[in-house]
């Protein structure tokens, strides 16, 4: 077998990592979801969505529908699928920094301003560094 195709195959040490995290992120999703680690809000499972909070069954719904993407991202990282590594992974990440953005803008006073800004700037630092490597590794995805 020719060794560049090998080499142009294999997935980059970035990418794996990435991977692995989405990995520990994942598991911390299904832990929200099956109730070993669910915050709550007046005794009922609570979620963020883009600033504004979800109680209840919807909660749910959305953990649901995280995982469910966070898995096509695992798999499309491990893959080198362009569709679900790239794509999805990049569109999950902008998502997250909007997010947490929309969160710390609108987030009440029982959150100092400090601790908002912390996390909103840890946010976007985190999102923009997965970003940049799936953007510098684009041509491997197949």
């Amino acid at each position: 077998m020719d060794e560049n195709a090998v080499k142009s195959s294999s997935r980059p040490l970035p990418i794996t990592i990435i991977a692995i995290l989405f990995i520990v992120w994942g598991l911390m999703v299904f832990a929200d979801f099956t109730g070993i680690m669910t915050p709550k809000m007046d005794g009922k499972a609570v979620n963020v969505i883009l600033g504004f909070r979800i109680f209840g069954i919807y909660a749910k719904i959305m953990d649901a529908i995280q995982l469910t993407l966070i898995v096509l991202m695992i798999y499309g990282l491990f893959t080198m699928k362009k569709l679900f590594g790239f794509f999805l992974t990049f569109a999950y990440m902008v998502y997250a920094v909007v997010s947490t953005h929309s969160w710390a803008l609108m987030a009440g006073t029982e959150v100092s301003k400090r601790a908002k800004l912390s996390y909103d700037i840890f946010g976007i630092i985190a999102a923009g560094i997965i970003c940049i490597i799936l953007y510098i590794n684009k041509e491997k995805f197949s």
